[in-house]
């Protein structure tokens, strides 16, 4: 590689993240990341300097307090996450059986056609199914109804506006928020593309952050209008036991036959789950 190479990033990278064991190191892969809008990286530092002599110039500077910030803007988002985003990573699974069931709480508005009692609503103008935005249609439980100023009634009025509660029986993941939950700390890899200005070739880029602190501010915009809403997950760097923050890495991939069988293990971003044992290269 010559110092005259020059390359130009665009294309948005591909990111994973991983748990880390006890002493650092990336287990097992949390999340894939392969819808994001936006991938940026982010070094800032203070700095400080001597000053002197006629007119005060600066003449020494010190640079300190570095930091390393990346963001990620997801188009999709999926149950995990939302998980890592919002919690500590943990998502439950709930669903309906032939043993269990599980129950979603929606309430709804509507204007009573006739009069009738709760237990006859259908004939006010209720509908006692839900229909879905494929168009399939679903029974709803447990229907309780209420006034304008949220009483319970035991019967309704023509003409006159009332909620209902009810459930429906789901399957779907469920995340919990509570105040003594946040992000996690994660070994985070991004996978993208530098091309060369020399021949408008794409070589491979990769970064590699060994210890990532999600933050625990996020935001999910809901509105009628407009572009659909992202999902952006904003990271701090922290310093690993080697010091090393982060690492940039552009390569190409050796031929299978090169190489001695020696093995220098420069970039392996994970070790075998539950062994704690570095995989022996080369493998077959």
């Amino acid at each position: 590689m010559s110092i005259l190479d020059r390359y130009g990033i665009k294309e948005v990278a591909d990111v994973t993240f991983y748990d880390l064991d006890s002493v650092g190191r990336p287990t097992n892969p949390v999340l894939y990341l392969d819808t994001l809008k936006v991938s940026t990286i982010e070094q800032s530092a203070e700095n400080t300097s001597a000053r002197g002599g006629k007119g005060n110039p600066e003449l020494i500077a010190w640079d300190y307090g570095k930091e390393i910030t990346v963001t990620l803007e997801d188009a999709l988002f999926s149950p995990k996450s939302l998980a890592i985003m919002f919690g500590n990573g943990t998502t439950t699974k709930y669903e309906s059986t032939a043993n269990t069931t599980a129950f979603l709480m929606k309430t709804e508005k509507f204007v009573a056609t006739a009069g009738a009692t709760v237990a006859s609503a259908t004939a006010a103008g209720w509908n006692s199914k839900f229909t879905g935005p494929n168009g399939s249609v679903y029974t709803k439980y447990d229907a309780k109804f209420y006034d304008e100023n949220g009483s319970s009634v035991a019967s309704l009025t023509s003409g006159k506006t009332y909620f209902c509660t009810y459930d429906l029986k789901i399957s779907g993941s469920v995340i919990e928020i509570s105040g003594n939950t946040f992000p996690g700390t994660y070994y985070v890899t991004g996978d993208t593309f530098a091309r060369s200005e020399a021949s408008g070739n794409d070589e491979f880029f990769q970064f590699i952050i060994p210890k990532a602190k999600i933050e625990a501010a996020n935001t999910i915009t809901l509105q009628a209008d407009g572009d659909p809403s992202v999902f952006s997950m904003n990271l701090r760097v922290l310093r690993p036991a080697d010091g090393v923050m982060m690492k940039l890495v552009q390569y190409s991939i050796d031929d299978p036959a090169a190489g001695d069988g020696s093995a220098f293990n420069l970039y392996h971003n994970h070790v075998l789950v539950g062994t704690g044992i570095d995989p022996v290269y080369p493998q077959g």
